[in-house]
């Protein structure tokens, strides 16, 4: 999968609203676990608080006094017959010297900290064996001064009451990663489904209008939105055939007209003399540039449209563009302007070469028309970004920057008055061009002059028919 993929599966509705649900309830089974935690150790501390002092209740009441010595008797007799593992205790005389018990209490019995003020002991200790211990006891003042302290060890309780809110914080992230799976699994066959629709979209816009995207009237969402788009190009089909079908019926019959007018013409300026015939063969003149106008218009319409043929293959950028300097090599000698080629290594396109070579024709001849007699003109491929740049620099008047989005549109001539016989359609039919490999049609000043290029992909293949 590539990055660019990995980032549309990550931007996808489906994924990010899984994301954000997964993110909530791992926030909350967060909370929640901590909430187990806190609640397990407030009700451990609260049990083995009211397990102290049953305790003591009970070995007092077993002593039948306060004296320490019966107190040490009781205790004895339950240690024989009774194991606790984490109850620990003590009794200390009134010089606090150990009578019976753990003497590694007695640091608790001397405890200043504000959690150990009264009779309660509540602190962290470490045993001789180098483990952590969390005490927590309960101090009884005896006859004589002495003291019985007795504690229980928290830790290895907590451990054990911990693990059950940490199995269910696990159990809950395994079915949310699980979810997360499962929306990344419909996520990107959902993309899979949306980047076909797109694919047959485009492909339809470049020519192809036998594309269609998948569809199922009974299917889900997408399903339905390919039925709806299916249904707008079956429509966008009738109507271009029908177009068509006027456009070529116009065609077939003006075509033979201004034929004939045209020969009429010529045979009547052969037979004419004086000011007639150069009437006539003015006549002539306006019905060959009406020709010119209409193939134009035509040849648009079929780049525009896909319908002319076409073959894409490797072609070499210098070899492309020599052809072309030599073919307009005699025009551009008689002009005085030489013609520069400039062309970086290894550049290559994936074209017609036929298409292109139109439209850089088309970029040399508006070069040599408007510059000035004697300025070169320059023919150029190199790559830029992704792409290659094939294009044409010259030293005229160049396009303003503000006009350049409007120079390609139909019939739009920046000057008309200058003496330069054109139609406003050459641009047009190089962007069409441009378009119809996939690419675009890019303008820059060239200080003075205008560079205008086609960008057109190196290798990939556009998306055709």
């Amino acid at each position: 999968m590539s990055w660019a993929d990995a980032r549309a599966t990550l931007e996808s509705s489906n994924l990010q609203q899984a994301a954000t649900s997964a993110f909530i309830c791992l926030l909350v089974s967060l909370l929640s676990v901590v909430g187990s935690v806190c609640l397990l150790n407030r009700v451990m501390h609260s049990h083995v608080s009211d397990m102290l002092l049953n305790d003591a209740q009970a070995l007092q009441d077993r002593a039948h006094s306060r004296n320490p010595q019966a107190l040490i008797e009781v205790l004895r007799q339950q240690a024989a017959w009774e194991k606790r593992p984490a109850y620990y205790s003590l009794v200390i005389d009134a010089q606090g010297r150990p009578l019976y018990g753990n003497a590694e209490l007695l640091p608790l019995l001397a405890c200043s900290t504000p959690t150990c003020q009264g009779a309660w002991r509540h602190q962290e200790l470490t045993s001789e064996a180098g483990r952590k211990q969390e005490m927590l006891g309960l101090v009884v003042n005896l006859s004589d001064g002495a003291r019985y302290f007795s504690a229980y060890n928290l830790q290895p309780m907590l451990e054990r009451t911990q693990v059950v809110p940490l199995l269910g914080g696990t159990a809950l992230l395994t079915i949310l990663l699980g979810s997360l799976g499962v929306s990344l699994r419909y996520s990107l066959h959902s993309l899979r489904r949306i980047d076909r629709i797109r694919d047959a979209l485009q492909r339809f816009a470049c020519g192809d209008h036998r594309a269609t995207p998948p569809q199922d009237p009974h299917g889900d969402e997408i399903d339905r939105l390919g039925v709806e788009i299916n249904a707008s190009l079956a429509r966008i089909n009738r109507l271009m055939n029908e177009v068509r079908n006027v456009t070529s019926h116009i065609a077939h019959e003006l075509r033979t007209p201004l034929t004939r007018l045209q020969n009429r013409l010529v045979s009547a300026s052969e037979k004419a003399q004086g000011p007639v015939q150069e009437e006539l063969l003015g006549a002539v003149a306006e019905s060959e540039h009406l020709h010119s106008l209409f193939r134009a218009v035509m040849r648009i319409g079929e780049v525009e449209s896909g319908r002319c043929a076409h073959t894409f293959e490797q072609l070499d950028a210098r070899e492309l563009l020599q052809d072309i300097r030599e073919y307009y090599l005699p025009l551009a000698e008689d002009l005085g302007s030489p013609l520069h080629l400039e062309v970086d290594p290894g550049c290559s396109v994936l074209g017609d070469r036929a298409l292109l070579f139109q439209a850089l024709a088309n970029l040399v001849d508006n070069a040599l028309k408007y510059s000035p007699r004697g300025a070169p003109v320059q023919l150029f491929a190199r790559p830029w970004r992704q792409l290659v740049q094939l294009g044409v620099a010259d030293r005229g008047p160049g396009i303003p920057t503000a006009l350049q989005s409007r120079a390609t549109e139909r019939f739009f001539r920046l000057d008309t008055g200058s003496g330069v016989l054109g139609n406003g359609l050459g641009l047009t039919l190089v962007k069409a061009i441009a378009d119809l490999h996939g690419g675009s049609l890019q303008m820059e000043d060239n200080q003075p002059g205008l560079r205008i290029a086609l960008l057109i992909e190196p290798s990939a293949r556009p998306l055709l028919p």
